[in-house]
């Protein structure tokens, strides 16, 4: 296995690892060595249930070691309301890049590469939609992660710094997926609001049954026609295994 650190690696060469945390200090390194300027936007995409929101947090721990500030900004605050997506017919194929709120994002995005704060709605995972009235505030900072399905689309691309996709194979970013599906109905268990609450008392089998049918409909789709595609924009790519680990970082050549 390659030893080598974030620094070392040339364009288009690859760093194998076996431990999480060595792979994660190689993508921070990788970062900071392109972070001259702030603030320092990355974009970083993949497919739903692949762990971005987990990597980000690492990401977001390591650069802040140093001394720098680092904010988070999820492209699901963009998404367009429920009510929305239902009149526009695409409630089914709520994801895709049409699914979002263009003219927000170039504000949002326009504002944090100023140096600005951008004011952002707030979605929640459990009501599956955006709350009414909520908002927050992205400050400026040394940093910006954006993470999401969308991040490395045509309409966000050229806002990045830096554009990192995060793949895995399709088979195990599958069962990711029906994980968390159980695993966030039965925490609907106490929470009547929950969009997983209709399914707290289905029989297990039949609930694993939903999910993989979801996958396969809604998000498998999607990550065939647009996700998947935007790897092609990324400048770094972290290869995951079925266990989570990260066991490969490719550095683009382009």
């Amino acid at each position: 296995m390659s030893s080598a650190s974030g620094r070392d690696l040339a364009r288009g060469a690859v760093a194998h690892r076996t431990e999480m945390p060595d792979a994660y200090a190689d993508l921070v390194d990788l970062i900071r060595e392109r972070a001259t300027v702030a603030p320092f936007v990355v974009g970083i995409a993949g497919p739903v249930a692949v762990g971005k929101t987990t990597i980000v947090r690492e990401l977001a721990r390591g650069l802040v070691s140093d001394g720098r500030s680092v904010h988070v900004m999820s492209t699901d605050a963009f998404l367009l309301p429920n009510a929305v997506l239902n009149e526009r017919g695409l409630l089914m194929r709520k994801g895709v890049p049409e699914s979002y709120d263009d003219s927000a994002i170039r504000d949002a995005l326009g504002r944090l590469r100023s140096g600005e704060s951008a004011c952002v709605r707030v979605y929640s995972h459990d009501a599956y939609d955006i709350v009414p009235d909520a908002r927050e505030s992205i400050e400026p900072a040394d940093v910006i992660l954006v993470e999401g399905v969308v991040a490395l689309q045509p309409l966000m691309i050229d806002c990045l710094d830096l554009a990192i996709y995060i793949d895995a194979a399709e088979a195990s970013v599958r069962e990711w997926f029906v994980e968390r599906f159980v695993r966030l109905t039965a925490a609907a268990a106490t929470d009547a609001a929950s969009f997983y609450a209709p399914f707290v008392h289905m029989p297990a089998e039949q609930l694993r049954q939903l999910a993989y049918a979801t996958w396969d409909g809604i998000n498998a789709p999607n990550l065939h026609e647009h996700i998947a595609p935007s790897s092609l924009r990324a400048d770094i790519i972290v290869r995951k295994s079925a266990d989570h680990s990260i066991a490969e970082l490719r550095v683009a050549s382009k």
